[in-house]
């Protein structure tokens, strides 16, 4: 088995928290915080659930800093990151992982007939690589990354010492 052969469909959160493009940074943090989760999916109606952005703590963070405090009710389409960098549910791992190194991100929509079906994050697949022994062992040694070498066994170590011990 390899990064190539395995869908991200069998990894991705399928049940997605989202929010109408016209909520508020407060009601944003509130879903984040209800819900704890590190992102919101921002879509265009909550009937339709077509994604148009994401919303990550980061982006709450950043926005929080720049902001005067009656902003705080600005709609969070003005504060989203857009547009989504997508992929199909078909697409693999290594496709998941080689997107993330090159756009610089750790979370990507997985889109179905153009509909959202999921999201697959970093840790998604981090933790499925350290789960899985014999494929993390390949991965380390296979030379066949997206991500340079040494750089992935230090995520995977930072990943594997925050979930073990700081948790």
């Amino acid at each position: 088995m390899s990064l190539d052969s395995i869908a991200i469909s069998s990894l991705m959160t399928k049940n997605i928290i989202v929010a109408d493009q016209s909520t508020n940074l407060i009601g944003i943090s509130r879903i984040m915080s209800n819900n704890d989760i590190g992102s919101v999916v921002i879509v265009d109606d909550l009937n339709s659930r077509n994604p148009i952005g994401i919303i990550t703590e980061r982006d709450v963070i950043k926005s929080i800093g720049m902001l005067q405090p009656h902003q705080l009710v600005v709609p969070v389409r003005e504060h989203m990151s857009h547009p989504l960098i997508t992929l199909h549910s078909n697409a693999t791992v290594m496709d998941a992982m080689k997107l993330m190194y090159e756009k610089k991100i750790r979370r990507i929509i997985i889109l179905e007939n153009d509909k959202l079906a999921g999201i697959i994050t970093d840790k998604d697949i981090f933790r499925y690589l350290v789960e899985s022994k014999d494929l993390l062992s390949d991965v380390i040694t296979g030379g066949n990354l997206p991500i340079p070498e040494n750089q992935l066994k230090d995520e995977i170590s930072r990943f594997w010492f925050f979930n073990n011990f700081i948790r």
